[in-house]
């Protein structure tokens, strides 16, 4: 009876052992979960990573080479956002598809245009300067140019906005992110200088663009813009507008044509060819191909890649 009893005790004993070791794995796997940033555009993956470092996981939603206008979240990308802590996004004027994603999950959710320089679209798809507080379109626009990030003053406020958010979410690594995002800042700041200083020496300051996305960069540094599609890649272009195109190439004397390596315009490709431009690669970096990634490239690189391509276009000393 008393050797039962023993036998007894162990058994509960073991079971107890085995109840509380799951538990703090449980816990421990939660605990790792709850340590995860989720973001959509590659432009707040690449900067909350860099702020982030190694002390969070960051995670995006649009991964490597996607089509932003085309994205749908897959069923592993809803239990990445409900195991993740918050949602870094542009927000609903610029990605119209986050608000359905944000109802469905509950997410703590961090929108990064507060106080950004935003440009406002017309009906006809020109732009209109905001301000840093006016982040709603008036009445007759259709909408704000999501392209924020090519302005480096706007991409290091974006900067500040996530590390105080990530700040109060793990304040013990607070310091390290302070660091990382002051790292970040100062690049940014130096990008600017760059950019602002050396394009104003250029022979020219217009440029032929297959997508209407560097209005940020032409409203900071002096730059004109012509493009054969507008804002939104997913637009065409008409007729009389090819033909604008034409006459405004043979009066400014342009040779190039820079087009976004992640989006194949046939237009631009048979304008280049009927106009005999040569067709050069300028990022808008709202996502970066795979192939880009591997090589290693990233939202700086690309940057000064682009910095390159356009003192080439603009015949800059």
């Amino acid at each position: 009876m008393k050797k039962a009893l023993i036998l007894i005790f162990i058994i509960i004993v073991l079971i107890i052992s085995l109840v509380f070791s799951q538990r703090n794995t449980n816990e421990s796997i939660s605990k790792e979960q709850s340590n995860t940033v989720v973001t959509t555009i590659y432009p707040l993956y690449y900067i909350t990573n860099a702020i982030a470092g190694s002390y969070i996981d960051v995670k995006r939603l649009i991964k490597p080479g996607s089509d932003l206008h085309s994205f749908s979240p897959t069923p592993e990308d809803m239990v990445t956002l409900m195991n993740s802590n918050l949602l870094i996004t542009l927000g609903e004027s610029m990605e119209p598809w986050i608000n359905r994603i944000v109802t469905a999950t509950n997410m703590n959710t961090l929108t990064v245009t507060d106080q950004l320089d935003i440009i406002c679209l017309t009906a006809e798809h020109h732009h209109e300067v905001g301000d840093h507080h006016a982040h709603k379109p008036k009445s007759h626009n259709k909408g704000l140019d999501p392209h924020v990030w090519l302005n480096f003053e706007n991409a290091s406020r974006i900067t500040e906005v996530i590390r105080k958010k990530l700040s109060q979410l793990f304040p013990k690594y607070s310091s390290q992110f302070q660091a990382n995002a002051s790292a970040l800042q100062l690049k940014f700041k130096k990008l600017h200088q760059l950019y602002k200083g050396s394009l104003k020496l250029c022979k020219k300051d217009t440029i032929l663009v297959a997508h209407d996305a560097f209005a940020y960069m032409e409203k900071e540094y002096g730059l004109h813009t012509e493009s054969i599609i507008g804002v939104f890649a997913h637009s065409r272009p008409n007729a009389s507008k090819i033909v604008k195109l034409r006459n405004i190439i043979k009066e400014k004397n342009l040779t190039y044509l820079f087009y976004d390596p992640l989006i194949f315009n046939k237009s631009a490709s048979q304008l280049a060819k009927d106009m005999n431009l040569t067709l050069l690669p300028l990022y808008t970096l709202g996502n970066i191909s795979l192939d880009d990634e591997k090589r290693g490239e990233d939202m700086m690189t690309l940057i000064n890649l682009n910095f390159a391509q356009l003192k080439k276009g603009l015949e800059c000393p």
